[in-house]
Formats: structure tokens, sequence, C-alpha cells
């Protein structure tokens, strides 16, 4: 498995894998590295990385570039699994030349930061270029300060605790409903 990250703007996954970002994807579009010299590994064993490089002020469109179409081409002819960080596809064309190249796309968005609109924009963009949306990834939930959460815990709640409490309820006839009664009333509503 390898990670690309095709993010030229702002870079980050070298900084979570704890490797360099001194030579990477650039370098190698613009034919200054081979790909085994810009490719690192990683601690672990099946997880390969290749990072974005510093960003020379002429690489501007090097990810709609022909090397671009065969480096993608080559990575997948040696990786079982190929995944492309890339900046957000609104205001940024490299996401959309790597939707259009790459087999399939998930669409990453940070919960209730963008309005409804925009998001629908985003998922347009991407079926636009022919990119094949496999799905959307919500991340920084904050489940205790969500107005859901004590919907979903206390559907689950109730979902789970009568699953746990229906061999007792069996044995004991009525005396097992006021207990989870008691543990039901435990849910506080949020307001």
């Amino acid at each position: 498995m390898l990670i690309v990250d095709s993010d030229l703007r702002r870079p980050s996954i070298h900084k979570l894998l704890k490797v360099s970002n001194s030579i990477g994807l650039t370098n190698f579009l613009l034919k200054q590295n081979t790909l085994e010299e810009v490719i690192q590994t990683t601690p672990l064993a099946t997880l390969d990385f290749l990072p974005s490089g510093k960003m020379p002020s002429s690489s501007m469109g090097v990810l709609s570039s022909s090397q671009m179409k065969e480096l993608i081409r080559e990575l997948k002819r040696r990786y079982d699994w190929v995944f492309f960080d890339s900046p957000p596809i609104m205001g940024v064309s490299d996401a959309s030349i790597l939707a259009s190249e790459v087999d399939m796309v998930l669409q990453v968005i940070q919960y209730r930061r963008y309005p409804q609109p925009m998001t629908i924009r985003a998922k347009q963009m991407i079926e636009k270029v022919g990119g094949n949306l496999l799905g959307i990834v919500l991340n920084n939930i904050n489940m205790a300060s969500d107005e859901n959460y004590y919907y979903y815990s206390g559907y689950y709640y109730d979902y789970y605790s009568k699953n746990e409490d229906e061999p007792e309820a069996k044995g004991k006839g009525d005396a097992a409903k006021p207990a989870a009664a008691e543990a039901k009333a435990e849910i506080k509503p949020k307001y």
C-alpha cells in the first residue's frame, strides 16, 4: 500500500509519519529524482509513502501533466492500493485533476464547517470531471456537543439494554422492568 501526499500547498502526512518532506512528488514530476528515490518506507512494513516534496515556483500545474498520469499508471502497477491525499476540491484545480485520474474518490468533509450547498457543489465537481465518488467521510465530529448525541446514545442504549435484559426478564418476570426503567432515566436530555 502507498500513500501519496498530493496536497502540494499544505502537505501534512509526512509529519504524521515522521518522515522527511525534502524530496517527493514534485521532484519526480519535474524529473529531478526517480520514483525509487522519492518513495519512502514507513515503520509499517506494508506501507510506503510518497511525500509531496517542496513546492518550487515552477511546479504550478504539475499535477495536470502527462507525467502525473504516467505516475498514477505506474503506481497502480506496483501497488495493490494507492491513496492520494489531495487539497480541498473547492477552489483548487489539483483535486479535480486527481479525481478524474484515480479509480475512486472519498470526499472528506469537516462536520458543520461548510454550508450544505458547498458540500453538494464539491460532490458535483467530482462527478463533473468523471470522478467515481465512493462515499463521504465526516471528520471533527464532537459527539458530546452535538444536539443529536442524546438521541442516538439513547437509541443505542435502549436497543442494547433491551437485548441484554431479555434473558433476565424471562426468568424474573416483571422484576426486571423497574431496573431497566431506572437505567433509562439516567440519560438526561441536553436542554
